[in-house]
């Protein structure tokens, strides 16, 4: 962070230059679609940078971003892959969560679901669910969607692959936290992922089929009208086949 160049620009870009960056990349990648990303200079590269102007930089993997760093990545095959970013191709960014063999906790908003075959089902229909490992030493396969309070789906994961569509207004990835929103200041899903065994919901607003659902890192709130509200506050359940079933 503390790092200058030759003209005295630091590494930290401002979060405006970042959104713009990310939604013209398509939350990912440019040449790969992974959505773990870092803000990279190709034009000029950042050593002759006198600003972080968003035209002349783009989101890169860690993996693209030391081939930037060592030399086997030109500049102007990421100025190619930034005119064409792959996730924009692909109309998602994705990327797998690191969960490990054992039982996984999940923290949802205000209630913490260990060793839960589905965790939360609402009229019939699994939002958040895990399977047994393909094979011993394998990790569990965690799949569900989240839609938000317009009933558009923000993240799917389907076996422990997240992905991400490009028409979110923002999703932004800053080490192992992913944050949705659908305008400036208005949150609709935050994820924190704790590898190999936690992965914590920290906000959520969204409503499927006629339940409303909000929460933060302490409460998780339900409504069927979204007016009349009510709380699930440090709930623990563990072992079960159905953790929570709205009917």
């Amino acid at each position: 962070m503390g790092e200058r160049n030759q003209h005295g620009l630091g590494r930290y870009v401002p979060q405006e230059v970042r959104r713009k960056i990310r939604s013209r990349c398509g939350f990912g990648c440019v040449i790969c679609g992974l959505a773990y990303y870092d803000y990279e200079h190709f034009n000029p590269d950042f050593k002759d940078a006198k600003e972080h102007n968003p035209v002349g930089m783009t989101l890169l993997c860690m993996q693209c971003n030391q081939k930037r760093a060592r030399g086997t990545l030109s500049a102007a095959t990421v100025a190619r892959a930034n005119d064409n970013p792959k996730c924009k191709q692909q109309g998602f960014a994705s990327e797998l969560f690191d969960f490990g063999p054992g039982p996984i906790e999940v923290r949802f908003a205000g209630v913490s679901f260990i060793d839960c075959e589905t965790l939360i089902q609402i009229r019939g229909v699994n939002l958040l669910s895990f399977r047994p490992p393909e094979e011993p030493g394998a990790p569990l396969l965690l799949s569900g969607f989240f839609p938000d309070v317009t009933g558009a789906t923000t993240l799917k994961i389907v076996d422990n692959e997240w992905s991400a569509g490009d028409d979110n207004w923002d999703v932004e990835v800053e080490g192992p936290r992913i944050t949705i929103r659908r305008g400036l200041g208005d949150v609709a899903l935050q994820i924190r992922v704790h590898p190999p065994h936690a992965l914590a919901v920290e906000k959520i607003d969204m409503e499927f089929e006629g339940y409303f659902l909000k929460g933060n890192e302490e409460t998780l709130s339900y409504s069927m009208d979204g007016k009349s509200w009510s709380k699930l506050t440090s709930v623990g359940i563990r072992g079960c086949k159905v953790g929570i079933m709205f009917a």
